[in-house]
């Protein structure tokens, strides 16, 4: 090992430097604190300093708090500071400077040996705690990046449009972490019939947004235009368009998961000529129904998505008219807390869209989302804020 030796007696320094030399250790030399630090800076394998404490132009107190505060920044450096073994006061300050360890100069060169080879020892530890660290560092690097790519994927696998033949669109995605577990989606099944979602995967994080990712795989026609929401058929027109409570069914026999994750999910079919409903619960909050200026809750009991087997879902129908609206949200909505871990709670979902049900579509979600962050108190939540607005223009609309 590689060490420094700062002492202003020559002949003390040059004893020392010999006896260690005999002992195996490569040792540099300086009459002060000013040239030790000088040498410190140029040769940075050096890890261990022995310092007397009185020496001209910077004494050892002045090196060993320098050293202290660079070191953080450059390298681990263990000091071994001269002392006289009465000598309580300057042990003390030499303490509060950071000293590792004190030893007199009349002390036995062998116990001088055995300070020094435990100080390699802490040294050694410290740096493979510091080669340790750095491989976490860049570790965690290389983690919140592909995070961080994953999340710009999630933001692009949301609808880009706002509106399809007859309806208007609108949405609003936060998520609690980088990535999030909801996901919603609306799709033309045909000249009449878009269908809709709105899920939201239990947890949070990495394992959430890869059932999402995989989720919106699933429901997102082929190339072919084939789905669950439109399957296949063997004869004219070769496909039919799938009940809502037959695609939360299916996706529940699909997604049976032994590490317990689940999803809720809203599911619904809208007849835009008729403007009749078909939607589907499976152990999510209610759609939110906006008729006139009432607005209502629609809710039916349902089973989460891949928490039991062989489930039975039903679908209930709606019948909208021209210039209804529904909301489908997360729970992260109604569940938002303020400073005083007040839930905002469905009432004022209710009140806050009532408040704006004079305004367009995209105003109006605006005007709950911003009521829903002031709320917070800051723009991260708890969990995931999702919220799809629909509007049925009527027949008129297409």
């Amino acid at each position: 090992m590689k060490l420094l030796v700062v002492e202003d007696a020559t002949d003390v320094r040059l004893v020392l430097v010999a006896t260690l030399k005999r002992f195996g250790y490569q040792v540099r030399q300086a009459a002060d604190g000013a040239e030790g630090l000088a040498i410190l800076k140029q040769e940075t394998d050096i890890q261990l300093v022995v310092s007397d404490w009185a020496m001209p132009v910077m004494d050892g107190f002045e090196l060993c708090q320098q050293l202290k505060q660079w070191q953080a920044v450059d390298r681990f450096i263990y000091f071994i500071m001269f002392s006289s073994n009465d000598d309580e006061e300057r042990i003390i300050s030499g303490l509060e400077v950071g000293a590792d360890d004190f030893i007199a100069k009349q002390a036995p060169r062998a116990e001088l040996n055995a300070r020094i080879r435990a100080g390699e020892r802490i040294i050694e530890l410290h740096n493979q705690l510091q080669r340790k660290q750095e491989k976490l560092e860049k570790a965690y690097a290389s983690i919140e990046n592909d995070v961080m790519q994953a999340a710009e994927m999630h933001a692009r696998l949301l609808p880009t449009i706002k509106g399809l033949p007859g309806v208007k669109f609108a949405w609003h995605a936060v998520s609690s972490a980088f990535l999030g577990g909801d996901m919603f989606d609306y799709l033309e099944l045909d000249e009449c019939h878009i269908a809709f979602y709105l899920l939201d995967v239990s947890g949070h994080g990495l394992p959430a947004a890869l059932l999402s990712f995989t989720l919106k795989h699933v429901l997102t026609p082929s190339h072919q235009g084939r789905s669950l929401m439109k399957p296949p058929l063997d004869s004219a027109p070769f496909y039919y368009v799938a009940d809502p409570a037959e695609v939360v069914a299916k996706l529940n026999d699909r997604f049976q998961s032994d590490d317990e994750q689940y999803f809720t999910m809203v599911s619904g079919v809208l007849n835009t000529e008729s403007g009749r409903l078909s939607l589907c619960q499976a152990g999510h909050p209610g759609p939110l129904h906006q008729r006139g200026g009432e607005i209502v809750e629609h809710h039916r009991n349902g089973f989460p998505v891949g928490m039991l087997p062989e489930l039975d879902y039903e679908s209930y129908q709606v019948q909208l008219a021209p210039g209804d609206r529904l909301f489908l949200y997360s729970d992260g909505a109604s569940e938002c807390f303020n400073a005083v871990r007040q839930e905002f709670g469905v009432a004022r979902l209710i009140s806050t869209l009532e408040q704006g049900k004079r305004l367009d579509l995209e105003s109006q979600l605006q005007r709950l989302t911003q009521r829903l962050a002031y709320w917070n108190q800051g723009p991260d939540f708890d969990d995931d804020v999702s919220v799809l607005a629909i509007e049925w223009l009527g027949n008129k609309g297409k």
